[in-house]
């Protein structure tokens, strides 16, 4: 059997497709190679500058730093890796990892972010006082994909930087690890914001120019260039004054573009060029644009599927931070544990309503909880079990209610109830429910579809109007009178007994 073979084969270096004029590698961005290379990434500042673009970018990154983060040890961990956790966890929170995070995923519109690490020595640990975030037109990258920084000394090359002193998050649309720069959604995003502005351009000089009517002026006879002078003259003074003057004959007129210089035509493609912008930052629409139509469970799904996308974001840079700062802290002064996991935790909060409906299912099926803790945890609060108190008690005084019936020989005393009769109503009132629930069920199914088919509230006050006079109760019904039927007798046959 060969032996197999370890090094890289396909590496950058030996692409013939990569031009290599120098040892600074060019970004494969096809946006960014028109503009100059990576010294081009001004241009991706011009999206910004776009607030739906800055909108939904603010969005997908505030998704992730909305989120609670945590730092959480190794399968069986140690006791040294156990307090290698701690470090890692208090070095975080006293450098604000929130703002650290928002600045990192600055690489989802360039491609790559770039923080320097300030280093201290606090009672004997090394500790991570600061990262501050750089502008990405300070670094260039080696074909081998290291970092390097420009200098005044060094601005093309730029000069190599330290070990455990820059963090460096990519960001890549690409399925490959070819380009150190990573490719950003800024070579998706700039053609739609181009056309945006190129839209919205031609648009305010058609509102300039129809924002108020032309002057056109007639005058009899021919051709005159010295009396069309005069006119014109005249309506150039007709722009700031209120009032003209002309010689008999000249008539004037106002013209008005019939529809208004095309605004409807430019906000549609506006709007569209919006959209476009959202799906490739959100994966979908409905949470940025408002659409003519849309039914409540599809939203949900849009949602979904932005919270997808930043959850991914999340977890790819928990990787770079786990594998720089992190990995950097634990080296330093825990050599030998292993890493602990920073993550986001982006588990949605169960409906409680659901869970009750779920545990009072389980309660009539014969189950209750082990413990009223389980109470307190998932229902919040301070919970204790109330106590059963006898219906025909008073609450206070301990003594039993004075009936009405009491002196009365032929009523039956309501205290002398058998158990007989407690158990026969229990087993009438279960039994009705039972029978009556499919009616139930169907009857609130129909509602709930129309619900979630509605396309706004007043839609919904129609669909609801017209389905109470379309629902029908005859199932119900007749479940309802079989039970006071089945009662009625029940009764006369306890009389009689």
């Amino acid at each position: 059997m060969a032996a197999l073979i370890t090094q890289e084969i396909a590496t950058v270096a030996s692409d013939p497709y990569v031009p290599h004029f120098q040892d600074i590698m060019q970004p494969t961005d096809e946006v960014l190679q028109g503009r100059g290379g990576i010294a081009g990434l001004k241009v991706y500042d011009e999206i910004r500058r776009d607030p739906h673009a800055f909108a939904i970018l603010q969005k997908r990154k505030l998704e992730v730093v909305s989120r609670e983060w945590k730092v959480q040890p190794p399968e069986n961990p140690s006791r040294l890796e156990k307090k290698a956790a701690e470090e890692v966890e208090r070095q975080l929170k006293a450098l604000d990892f929130d703002k650290l995070t928002k600045g990192l995923l600055g690489a989802i519109l360039k491609g790559f972010a770039v923080g320097e690490v300030m280093w201290d020595i606090v009672e004997g640990v090394w500790t991570v006082k600061l990262v501050r975030v750089k502008k990405q037109r300070r670094f260039r990258m080696t074909v081998d994909g290291a970092l390097r920084v420009l200098t005044r000394a060094n601005n093309l090359k730029g000069e190599p930087v330290p070990d455990r002193k820059f963090i460096v998050h990519r960001h890549s649309i690409d399925d490959d690890d070819d380009d150190p720069y990573g490719v950003g959604l800024g070579s998706v995003l700039y053609w739609p914001a181009w056309f945006k502005r190129q839209v919205l351009a031609h648009w305010l000089r058609g509102v300039e120019k129809h924002a108020s009517p032309t002057v056109h002026a007639t005058y009899t006879g021919g051709f005159d260039k010295d009396r069309q002078t005069m006119i014109e003259a005249a309506l150039r003074r007709l722009a700031n004054d209120t009032g003209v003057v002309t010689p008999e004959g000249v008539t004037m007129a106002l013209l008005e573009a019939a529809r208004g210089g095309g605004g409807d035509l430019q906000e549609k493609l506006s709007r569209y060029l919006d959209e476009l912008m959202s799906e490739a930052v959100l994966g979908e629409t409905l949470s940025t644009n408002s659409g003519e139509r849309g039914a409540r469970s599809l939203g949900e799904i849009h949602n979904e599927v932005r919270i997808a996308i930043a959850k991914a974001d999340s977890d790819l840079l928990s990787a770079t931070i786990k594998n720089t700062i992190v990995r950097w802290i634990v080296e330093l002064n825990y050599p030998g544990a292993r890493l602990p996991d920073v993550w986001r935790d982006f588990a949605e909060a169960e409906d409680l309503d659901k869970k009750v409906d779920r545990d009072k299912k389980l309660y009539e099926m014969g189950y209750e909880p082990a413990d009223i803790a389980y109470i307190d945890e998932t229902y919040g609060g301070e919970w204790v079990k109330r106590e059963k108190r006898d219906p025909l008690e008073t609450p206070g005084d301990g003594q039993p209610k004075p009936q009405v019936t009491a002196d009365l020989e032929f009523a039956e005393n309501p205290n002398s109830v058998s158990a007989r009769g407690q158990r026969v109503v229990e087993e009438l009132s279960s039994q009705l429910e039972t029978v009556a629930q499919p009616a139930i069920d169907a009857m609130i199914e129909r509602i709930r579809t129309e619900f979630t088919e509605a396309q706004d509230y007043d839609d919904l006050v129609l669909r609801l109007a017209r389905l109470s006079g379309e629902l029908g109760i005859e199932d119900l019904a007749a479940a309802l009178e079989q039970g006071s039927l089945l009662a009625e007798l029940e009764g006369v046959d306890s009389v009689n007994g």
